[in-house]
């Protein structure tokens, strides 16, 4: 026995199979911008107060500019030599 190869969709004039994979797409989400006198923003270009700004840095992460570089072949501490 073969199942169900049919989706039910309701529509304005009632219920009605529909293949799957040929329903109505669903509309994308609008985006919302913000508004500065008479123009739109684009979100992240916003301009910032100083201290906006600052408390905006304080919650990121730090991380290094430039990665850690090995010392193969040296002591930890200076020269591996005792005296």
């Amino acid at each position: 026995m073969v199942g169900q190869r049919f989706n039910v969709e309701r529509t304005a004039a009632g219920h009605q199979l529909v293949i799957p994979g040929t329903e109505k797409p669903k509309p994308r989400p609008r985006n919302k911008y913000a508004k500065d006198g008479n123009q739109l923003v684009i979100p992240g270009a916003e301009q910032l107060s100083g201290k906006a700004l600052l408390a905006q840095s304080m919650q990121k992460l730090l991380r290094p500019c430039v990665g850690q570089r090995g010392l193969a072949g040296t002591s930890l501490f200076g020269s591996g030599k005792l005296t």
